[in-house]
């Protein structure tokens, strides 16, 4: 899934310069400026998917750093209480 959001990432990113370039040949204002909107909006798309991969890279290490389920259920042993005053 990785490798998909950052097959993602890289498109609104190549998305956002195309934008970018087509500003700077553009004599519109108001074109000039729709586009240059539409380049952050393509930026911001990026950075949430980018957001994403970074809590499902998380979700990951905490899964591969847990105990697995049977370990945490047996029970735990206490150790023997030699020399504690017992006669």
């Amino acid at each position: 899934m990785l490798q998909k959001l950052g097959d993602h990432i890289t498109a609104c990113r190549d998305r956002a310069n195309t934008c970018i370039a087509a500003s700077t040949t553009e004599t519109d204002a108001r074109i000039r400026t729709q586009l240059l909107d539409l380049a952050q909006q393509w930026e911001h798309v990026a950075k949430t998917y980018e957001f994403v991969a970074s809590l499902e890279r998380f979700l990951i290490d905490q899964q591969n750093n847990t105990l697995p389920i049977e370990i945490e259920r047996l029970q735990k042993q206490e150790p023997p209480s030699e020399g504690l005053g017992e006669n």
